[in-house]
């Protein structure tokens, strides 16, 4: 629902304090979006209109954007007509998505001019319109072609016409015995369509959503044919409306805005508390700009998040991948390398019969002195001495050995890498916010794994770097938790001491978590709730049963030369826990 009909009302009676403001400047920060900065009593509001497909809206926010160096043509035409220029009115259309902000202004000739101010909030079809007391456009932030709309062309010099609308009923205009006698007309003509169904159809202003939620505060399932509505339910239903009615009339607003409780998306916003969401955890504001506002600034902030998360991982895949098919290469290499001692028996054979053995010969079959029952056939090569044959068969042994400890070692290495790596896919999808994430991306820059002249991306804060996670267990014992490698690192070697407990999900990447316990003996209880956070934090998060290795912080070591978070430990002792949301959310403070 988010920006219906009725969070639009909301909206505009609150922006009702901007009538006689100035507008002081104007921006357009992206191909679909506007900001006007308003003076009002001294001081400045600002003002967001945006005709995007996905987020078209209207309202007054606080949020910070950047702006391009050179402004669009259309940003300044605006500036050309209205900076400087008066709000005269702003008006919705009933109860349609249809904002009219009417500016005056004097033109270069000082002589006072009246624009219009047309924003229509209509998902793709959205767009904003300046107009000339004449009705004529100016502009539009969309220019819409003949080849595109054959009835309704939005281009300078044409007159503007509003956009075709259906004949709905506003709300705001009628009473319970209307809305009654609505439904019985309504069941005559239509009567297996959805209730639901049926409030979008014939009122202004309802999203799909709010009407589920109509239905649910009149005890009615939004799915029920209205044909089988009793007496009951239409009262419960008129009532409903006009509550809702003599609320918005009286300018009795309590947004909230929803939010998901698992992954914090945003989920939507009302004017008023919506009985649909009571099982997802809400934020009320004190206006419905702010609500708006803090809405859309979420979204944005998750969709970033999102995008940033998935950018991440595709690339770090991509590299696990590729270590994956090197591994198998490896193997397969260090599979070849096991007939080394099989080249070694032979010229040690050859050695020890030499003068046995007839020059010219392809082949020799000789006794294994390691095996008295065992004869051995070794090929040779007819133009070469047996001395010198046993001599290539050194050679062979001697390269398969060396092949052996060189591809030994790269297989170690090419392991640690990806271990590395998905403990760092961990990270990522654990990271809650632009500012982890970012702090992950330059850790991957460090490590050559992305191209580190990639543009800078935007964190939620200029502070120097993240803090790890803080945590209270239920006897009062702070128990902190790495969100990233680079953080591990520094929490385990240096903001541990040593007689700290260091915990890790065993065998599985996940973070370093660290008990404050300076010492001291833990109960079995900080134990168990820092051995859970270990798990939780972990790629074992969505196991049963997790085992978790505990150990002094002492007895953590890091091998020279190794990846960030990689660590050696002994001494341990193994907890088994089940990851748990609900005491992670306890425990944090």
């Amino acid at each position: 629902m988010s920006f219906d009909g009725i969070a639009l009302y909301g909206i505009v009676q609150e922006m009702q304090q901007l009538l006689g403001s100035r507008i002081s400047r104007i921006y357009q920060p992206s191909q679909t979006e506007l900001v006007f900065f308003i003076l009002h009593n001294r001081k400045e509001y600002k003002l967001i209109l945006s005709a995007d497909p996905v987020n078209c809206r209207i309202h007054l926010s606080d949020s910070v954007n950047d702006n391009p160096s050179s402004p669009p043509m259309f940003c300044m035409l605006l500036r050309k007509h209205l900076l400087g220029g008066k709000i005269k009115s702003i008006l919705q259309k009933g109860l349609e998505r249809i904002v009219e902000m009417t500016i005056t202004n004097t033109d270069e000739f000082m002589q006072l001019k009246e624009y219009k101010l047309v924003v229509e909030i209509m998902g793709k079809h959205s767009n904003i319109i300046l107009v000339d007391s004449q009705n004529t456009i100016i502009d539009s932030i969309k220019r819409i072609g003949f080849d595109v709309n054959r009835y309704r062309e939005i281009l300078p010099g044409k007159t503007y016409s509003a956009p075709p609308l259906e004949e709905k009923v506003n709300l705001m205009s009628i009473d319970d015995h209307y809305i009654i006698s609505m439904i019985k007309e309504g069941v005559m003509s239509q009567p297996e369509k959805p209730l639901s169904r049926w409030i979008i159809d014939n009122f202004a202003g309802l999203s799909g959503t709010s009407a589920q939620e109509i239905a649910l505060r009149a005890k009615v399932d939004h799915r029920l044919p209205i044909c089988q509505l009793t007496e009951e339910n239409v009262s419960q239903i008129a009532r409903v409306f006009s509550n809702l009615r003599d609320a918005l009339l009286n300018v009795s607003f309590q947004p909230h805005v929803y939010f998901s409780h698992d992954t914090k998306e945003p989920i939507d916003f009302w004017l008023f508390p919506m009985n649909l969401y009571d099982k997802i955890s809400s934020k009320p504001l004190d206006s419905i700009n702010e609500a708006a506002d803090l809405f859309y600034l979420k979204k944005a902030d998750y969709s970033a998040i999102k995008t940033l998360k998935h950018e991440l991982k595709s690339q770090v895949q991509k590299h696990i991948k590729k270590l994956n098919q090197n591994l198998a290469y490896l193997k397969q290499r260090l599979s070849k390398t096991s007939d080394s001692s099989k080249y070694k028996l032979w010229g040690e054979l050859l050695y020890a019969n030499l003068y046995q053995i007839p020059a010219g010969q392809k082949e020799v079959k000789l006794q294994n002195f390691y095996n008295a029952n065992e004869e051995v056939v070794i090929p040779l090569n007819e133009k070469l001495s047996p001395s010198h044959n046993a001599q290539v068969y050194f050679k062979m042994y001697k390269k398969l050995q060396a092949t052996e400890k060189n591809v030994e070692a790269r297989i170690k290495d090419t392991l640690m890498e990806i271990e590395y790596l998905e403990s760092t896919l961990v990270n990522i999808e654990h990271s809650q916010n632009l500012q982890d994430l970012a702090e992950i991306q330059q850790e991957l820059e460090s490590q050559n794994y992305i191209r580190s002249s990639a543009p800078k991306r935007k964190t939620e804060s200029k502070t120097e770097g993240s803090t790890p996670l803080k945590f209270k267990s239920s006897d009062g014992v702070i128990i902190y938790v790495g969100k990233n490698n680079h953080q591990n690192d520094m929490l385990t070697f240096k903001k541990a001491k040593p007689e700290d407990i260091w915990l890790h999900a065993k065998n599985t990447p996940g973070s370093h978590v660290i008990i404050e316990a300076q010492g001291n003996a833990v109960s079995d209880t900080t134990l168990t709730e820092a051995a859970t956070l270990a798990a939780y934090f972990s790629n074992g998060r969505n196991s049963s049963n997790v085992p978790v290795d505990y150990t002094l912080v002492r007895h953590v070591k890091k091998p020279t030369g190794a990846k960030p978070g990689f660590v050696i430990y002994y001494n341990q002792k193994t907890l088994y826990v089940t990851p748990d949301e609900k005491i992670v959310n306890k425990l944090s403070f």
